[in-house]
């Protein structure tokens, strides 16, 4: 009987273990009833102090990954490690040279042109080195469709016929 008054004590905590000497506040594992409100009240306290530090960790973990990733999209993606220096003098390639020669070769170039076309209007049209000349300048015309002259992409066959047809209703 004694046993249960005991337990009751601890329980209902009449007189906060008062009465009962050997119970001692590190020996009950449950709060008594007359503290419930207080520790009630204690607890919706440090509950909602928990939300609210809860809610605050969450805005700034979304503001640090936002802000994380507005600094990587300002990096730029070229980092210059030595700006280039000038120089005093530049030593090569010699410009003037470059021009000289470009303007020299450009020139022989069209020297040989032009006597080359001349020789070329002074062959006989039935000389056979011109006959040769003129088929095979005429093959490739005609393997290569891009070479046409003027947008025109016709065959040389075609032309051949076009010129023959022009022989006969001039002649």
């Amino acid at each position: 009987m004694a046993e249960l008054e005991n337990q009751l004590v601890k329980v209902g905590g009449k007189d906060d273990g008062a009465s009962s000497p050997n119970a001692t506040p590190s020996e009950s594992l449950y709060p008594s009833i007359r503290k419930l409100p207080l520790l009630g009240v204690t607890y919706a306290d440090l509950y909602r102090r928990t939300k609210i530090q809860e809610a605050v960790f969450e805005t700034l973990t979304q503001q640090y990954e936002l802000a994380k990733v507005q600094e990587a999209k300002e990096i730029p993606t070229v980092k210059v490690l030595d700006p280039p220096n000038l120089p005093d003098k530049k030593s090569f390639p010699p410009r003037t040279l470059i021009v000289l020669l470009g303007t020299a070769l450009a020139f022989s170039c069209g020297v040989t042109w032009i006597f080359g076309h001349a020789l070329w209007e002074e062959k006989d049209p039935a000389d056979p080195g011109k006959v040769l000349a003129q088929e095979v300048f005429d093959t490739v015309k005609a393997a290569i469709p891009w070479a046409s002259r003027n947008g025109n992409r016709t065959s040389p066959e075609s032309e051949v016929q076009s010129s023959k047809s022009d022989a006969s209703a001039d002649g």
